[in-house]
């Protein structure tokens, strides 16, 4: 990477494949060499990697505590479920042969939703 006049630089794009190292927490490190081939101490920053997709979650009620949906339920059905991770969006969708409803929630601290 070069420098411009001000001595700012930027990595982007696919510049720097980080697909292939392991979730969790890295280290990011940056030096700077002169025409003399001096190099200076580095200046480090840790990131966080996470590009693993969570695991599935569990609907842990029936739908309506009976599995069954009657006309007194039909704008109302309750949907529970866990293993969620805290803080994470969960998403049910609901589908016929025609169209679907969808309902977006957020799993609290213990995963569930």
């Amino acid at each position: 990477v070069t420098a411009d006049n001000s001595g700012n630089w930027t990595l982007s794009g696919s510049e720097l494949d980080v697909s292939g190292l392991n979730n969790g927490t890295l280290t990011v490190s940056a030096t700077q060499a002169d025409t003399a081939g001096n190099t200076s101490t580095a200046a480090t920053q840790t990131i966080t990697l996470d590009n693993a997709a969570p695991s599935a979650v569990t609907i842990t009620t029936p739908i309506e505590t009976d599995g069954l949906v009657n006309a007194a339920e039909d704008n109302d059905v309750l949907i529970a479920g866990s293993g969620a991770e805290a803080g994470n969006s969960v998403t049910v969708t609901i589908t016929d042969n025609n169209s679907s409803v969808s309902r977006t929630v957020t799993a609290d601290n213990s995963g569930n939703w």
